[in-house]
C-alpha cells in the first residue's frame, strides 16, 4: 500500500533543538486557536466527525492503516482492550463499535479532553481516558495510564519520525507525542517492559504497534523475545516519499501449551513425534539418554547444556532443507541476542545444520539441529530439536567434530535465557495465531540463505568427497552449489558429503 501522509510534518526526521523555547511557544499561541474540524472514514464505513484543538493529532493515513488491522481482529465480544496514545480518539471509538470494553491514555491532555468529547458525542461515555501513558520511570507506575491487568487487546500507533538536531524549527512537546520518538532509548522497548511487568497483555492476548523503518526486523524480534513475547510484522504502509511504516504484532508465545521441562528423557525429539502432543508443545530436559543427531549418530551431553525439541506447524510449501536452515538461523539469532557475546568469536551457521564457534586458534560445534517429521494418516508432525552447549566442566569431547560451549563467548549464557528466546522466535514464525496473518517467509528465508553463504565464506577450505571446491551459491531449494578447482560445478544436496576447514 502506497498513501501520500497528507500532514505538514511529512519528514522522515525532524529538525531543531528539542523543545526550544520558540517551538514551546509556537505550540502555546496553537493552543489558543480555535478548534478544528476533521472527519474520518472507518474501515467499517462510519463517517466521523472530529473536533480538535490545534495540538492533537488528527486522524491521518496511518489512523486509517491501524483500523483495518484493528478490524481484521474480528469483534471484541466484550474483551477489555487498551489504546496507548487515544490522540483524536477515533481508534478507540471504532473499537468499541466492534464490542471491545475500551480503556484508553494519552500524555496530551488536550487529546483527553477531545476524546472524551468524541465519546460521549458518539454513545461511548463508557470508555476510560486516563493522562498518562508510557515513558521514564518519573512518569510514574502503569497504573496511572492502564486501570486494568490482563488485556485482550493493546495497540498504539506509535510516534514514528526520528529527530535530529540542528539550528531549524522543532515541533512542541504535545505534537511531539503524536508523532516523534524523542525517547533516548527504544520507546518500544520501553513499553513492552512495562507491559510484561505490569501484566497488562492476557495470556491470550494481542498487541498491534506502528513502527516506523528505523527499526529492523532483526531489533523488533530481538526485544520482544527479550520480554517474553513473540512478534511478527503483519502488514505495511508505504508513503510518496519512500517510507515505510509497519504494524507489529505481539503475543506470549503458544500460551495453550506452557513448556514442559523432564529432568531425563530418551529423546526429546523421539518424545514429541510418538506420543499424542498438540502443536506448540516443547520439551527440555537435563539429560537425554537416547539423544541423537542426523543419521542416530549419538547426541554428546556436556555438563550443562540446553536441549529442547518443539511441534510446530510446518508451512506446507516449505521443504525440509529450508525449515532446517531457518532454524539455524533463528538459534544463531538467539545466540547473538546475548547481551556480553564477545566481539573476539565467531558464530558461523554451518550449512545445513550446525553452528560452529571460531575463536582465535580454536573452534568448535556449540549447537546442533535436527528437524524431523513423521507422517500419521494425513496429518505430518514435525518436531524442531536443539541442542546448545553451555559449559565444558566434564570436558566432554566428540570424536568426530570438536565441541564448543557458549562460555567461550559469554559469562552470562544460560540454557533458561537461550531456551525463552527460541521458544518466542519458533512461535513468531510458526504460531498461528488467530486474527494474525501467519508468517511472510520470503524475508525470513533470504536472511537464513544470507547467514548461509557468509558460513561458507567464512571456512578456510571445503572438500567435497576428498576434492577441494570453492563455493558458489545457496539455491532457492536449499541445496548449494559448488565448483571443483577445474571449473566443473556440482549440485550438493547433502552436508555429509562436505569437510570443512576453519583454521
Amino acid at each position: 500500500m502506497v498513501m501520500n501522509k497528507g500532514f505538514a510534518w511529512n519528514k522522515t526526521s525532524v529538525s531543531g533543538p528539542i523543545f526550544t523555547d520558540d517551538s514551546v511557544a509556537r505550540e502555546l499561541e496553537l493552543i489558543d486557536k480555535d478548534t478544528k474540524f476533521y472527519e474520518w472514514k472507518s474501515p467499517t464505513g462510519e463517517l466521523l466527525s472530529v473536533e480538535l484543538p490545534h495540538t492533537v493529532y488528527p486522524p491521518k493515513e496511518d489512523t486509517t492503516f491501524m483500523a483495518e488491522n484493528l478490524v481484521r481482529l474480528g469483534p471484541g465480544k466484550g474483551r477489555k482492550c487498551l489504546e496507548i496514545g487515544v490522540g483524536s480518539g477515533v481508534l478507540s471509538l471504532l473499537c468499541h463499535r466492534q464490542g471491545w470494553k475500551v480503556s484508553a491514555c494519552d500524555i496530551n491532555p488536550y487529546s483527553v479532553v477531545a476524546a472524551k468529547r468524541l465519546f460521549s458525542l458518539n454513545s461511548a461515555s463508557d470508555i476510560e481516558v486516563k493522562e498518562g501513558g508510557p515513558g521514564p520511570k518519573e512518569d510514574g507506575e502503569s497504573i496511572q495510564w492502564a486501570t486494568k491487568k490482563n488485556y485482550e487487546l493493546i495497540f498504539w500507533n506509535m510516534p514514528y519520525i526520528t529527530p535530529t538536531l540542528n539550528d531549524e524549527s522543532h515541533l512542541g512537546p504535545l505534537e511531539d507525542a503524536a508523532l516523534i520518538d524523542t525517547s533516548t532509548t527504544s520507546l518500544i522497548s520501553i513499553t513492552l517492559a512495562k507491559i510484561k511487568l505490569s501484566n497488562l497483555l492476557a495470556n491470550s492476548g494481542i498487541g498491534l504497534f506502528t513502527v516506523g523503518e528505523k527499526f529492523t526486523q532483526d531489533y523488533l524480534e530481538d526485544i520482544c523475545s527479550k520480554n517474553g513475547f513473540s512478534c511478527r510484522i503483519i502488514n505495511q504502509l508505504h508513503f510518496d516519499d519512500g517510507e515505510c511504516l509497519r504494524v507489529i504484532a505481539f503475543w506470549h508465545p503458544y500460551s495453550k501449551t506452557p513448556p514442559i521441562h523432564k529432568e531425563v528423557v530418551g529423546s526429546t525429539n523421539s518424545e514429541l513425534l510418538t506420543n499424542d502432543w498438540p502443536v506448540g508443545s516443547s520439551l527440555s530436559t537435563d539429560l537425554q539418554t537416547k539423544g541423537r543427531g542426523r543419521y542416530d549418530r549419538k547426541w554428546i551431553n556436556s555438563s550443562e547444556l540446553m536441549a529442547c525439541s518443539w511441534k510446530i506447524e510446518k508451512p506446507i510449501e516449505m521443504s525440509p532443507a529450508i525449515l532446517q536452515i531457518i532454524c539455524g538461523h533463528l538459534v544463531k539469532q538467539s545466540l547473538q541476542s546475548i547481551d556480553d557475546f564477545s566481539n573476539d568469536s565467531q558464530l558461523i551457521l554451518k550449512w545445513p545444520n550446525d553452528l560452529i564457534i571460531l575463536k582465535g586458534e580454536k573452534f568448535g560445534k556449540v549447537s546442533g539441529i535436527l528437524v524431523e517429521s513423521v507422517s500419521k494418516g494425513k496429518i505430518t508432525h514435525t518436531v524442531v530439536g536443539i541442542g546448545i552447549n553451555i559449559s565444558n566442566n566434564s570436558a566432554v569431547q566428540n570424536e568426530n567434530f570438536p565441541i564448543a560451549y557458549t562460555n567461550w563467548f559469554s559469562s552470562s549464557a544460560t540454557a533458561e535465557y537461550l531456551q525463552k528466546q527460541i521458544h518466542c522466535r519458533i512461535a513468531g514464525l510458526f504460531e498461528s495465531v488467530e486474527g494474525i496473518p501467519n508468517t511472510n517467509f520470503d524475508y525470513v528465508k533470504s536472511m537464513a540463505l544470507t547467514t548461509i553463504k557468509e558460513g561458507f565464506i567464512s571456512c578456510k577450505s571445503i572438500f567435497y568427497r576428498n576434492s577441494k571446491v570453492t563455493f558458489v551459491n545457496v539455491n532457492d531449494d536449499g541445496t548449494v552449489s559448488l565448483k571443483h578447482e577445474d571449473g566443473t560445478q556440482i549440485s550438493c544436496d547433502e552436508g555429509e558429503h562436505l569437510d570443512w576447514l576453519f583454521l
